[in-house]
């Protein structure tokens, strides 16, 4: 189950409580702030290099700056971003992208620091991006993945939909992930309140 708790800025954000499936206690996920760098480079420092060649399907072995811009350039709206921290740690990251040719489609991603996989975090962040991604308009998911990323097969197969393999990557779309209303609606307040912080001039 999520609740809606506020940081000491006023804003809201997610707390996790009595999930089945996850293994981790004292997990919270709130929005990304626009041009917010630490948490990103702080889930990036946590990964290995296996970790971001499954991520983002090639050798990363720095974060150059042109790549934090895009991973911070957030609206919650065409891109949305989502940190899981465990107190003051960012541990993961839920990414939405949606597509220009496509705006009811939305590309997903998902970060999760090595220490913490496999304890149902990606589940988590993916059901808590496909609840934000669907208030911005999407309908469904797109998927990027490396065809020896099992961890995320994992979590796209049960959703449906069909793969297939593009040069080195496995690509396709799914319907959104299945939410509980209460949880969904949760997550709609505080995706929203996120969208109208980006907008503002502070923001920028």
């Amino acid at each position: 189950m999520l609740t809606i708790a506020t940081a000491a800025d006023g804003s809201p954000f997610l707390e996790v409580v009595d999930r089945p499936g996850l293994l981790l206690p004292g997990i919270a996920i709130r929005p990304l702030g626009r041009h917010e760098a630490a948490p990103v480079l702080e889930v990036f420092a946590g990964m290995s290099t296996h970790s971001r060649r499954m991520r983002f399907l090639t050798a990363v072995p720095v974060m150059t700056d042109s790549m934090l811009q895009r991973l911070t350039d957030i609206d919650h709206d065409v891109h949305g971003c989502w940190v899981a921290t465990v107190g003051a740690e960012a541990v993961g990251l839920g990414r939405y992208v949606r597509l220009a040719e496509e705006p009811g489609t939305a590309e997903v991603a998902l970060d999760v620091v090595d220490r913490y996989q496999g304890h149902g975090l990606g589940k988590l962040l993916l059901e808590v991006v496909g609840a934000a991604a669907a208030i911005a308009g999407a309908t469904s998911l797109y998927w990027v993945m490396d065809p020896a990323n099992t961890r995320i097969r994992r979590l796209a197969d049960p959703l449906g939909g069909r793969f297939a393999l593009d040069y080195d990557a496995l690509e396709g779309t799914t319907p959104l992930p299945p939410v509980d209303c209460l949880d969904a609606a949760r997550v709609a307040r505080v995706a929203r309140s996120a969208r109208r912080r980006a907008a503002l001039p502070s923001a920028a």
